[in-house]
């Protein structure tokens, strides 16, 4: 039995029962008995550092991964996680000098890169941030951080054209992505609540993040024809509704062209600029 306890392997697998059964604070307590009786397992080390990590231990998943590293110097996945754990810390000059060894030795990712190019741009130090986040984005063109991040480079820089280019490239990232759908969640939860005010701001924030994006006029059309006694803007975004959606969801279209017709006399009384449209 106390052979069987010396071997870190054994150690390993019973922390990786642990883990399975979702005992976390065994599972490091084992681990950390297997990596002192096999420091030089990066494998061990990556999942006692990991633990450590997850419970708020920096300091201590950083030793985990400094001892393995002078036994495997060579291995990437060390050194990335010798970088993370850095750059957590906000310490961007050892975090940097820890990417770059990942990159030379071998993981070329574009989330490397881009890590290099942020502690860069973080410690003000511009032109040298620009190659590492050209060659991120290059690996992956749609992540919003790298164009940011660019786009304030060359806005440092005084390349203002390029500047605006990356950070309306960021702008329209983002907007396609589910911010625009949080904000007409939120309008709908805002006007199911009765707060008229926030719930056409909500929409309106929306639209002009994706003014193609037409059922964002069907709603802001709702609010106002449910709240307001002008119904003249009601109708604007109804009609621009309809114009924008010829094909597309016909429900609401149905609505929106039985509440026009319905309108219509109200309209009329009060001569708002829709009737005339």
């Amino acid at each position: 039995m106390r052979a069987d306890a010396s071997n870190g392997r054994w150690w390993a697998r019973l922390g990786q029962c642990n883990l399975g059964l979702n005992q976390t604070e065994r599972a490091r307590r084992h681990f950390g008995k297997a990596h002192r009786r096999v420091p030089q397992s990066a494998e061990v080390a990556l999942s006692l550092s990991r633990l450590h990590r997850a419970a708020g231990h920096l300091d201590a998943a950083r030793r985990v991964v400094d001892t393995t590293l002078t036994h495997q110097s060579g291995d990437p996945r060390l050194w990335r996680r010798r970088a993370d754990l850095a750059f957590e810390r906000e310490n961007l000059k050892r975090a940097r000098r820890a990417y770059v060894r990942t990159l030379a030795t071998g993981n070329s990712s574009a989330t490397v890169y881009r890590r290099i190019g942020l502690a860069d741009v973080r410690r003000q130090q511009y032109a040298r941030a620009l190659p590492f986040l050209r060659r991120s984005l290059r690996r992956v063109s749609s992540h919003a951080r790298t164009t940011l991040y660019l786009g304030v480079t060359y806005l440092r820089l005084d390349s203002l054209r390029r500047a605006s280019r990356y950070l309306q490239n960021t702008i329209d990232q983002e907007a396609s992505g589910p911010i625009t759908d949080a904000l007409a969640h939120q309008g709908a939860t805002y006007s199911r609540r009765g707060n008229v005010s926030a719930a056409l701001e909500a929409y309106k924030t929306a639209r002009r993040l994706r003014p193609g994006r037409a059922e964002l006029d069907f709603r802001l059309a709702t609010v106002y024809d449910e709240h307001y006694r002008d119904k003249a803007p009601a109708a604007r975004y109804y009609r621009r509704f309809l114009r924008a959606h010829e094909g597309g969801l016909p429900e609401l279209r149905r609505y929106a062209m039985s509440r026009l017709k319905a309108l219509r006399p109200t309209l009329h009384m009060q001569q708002g600029p829709a009737s005339s449209e």
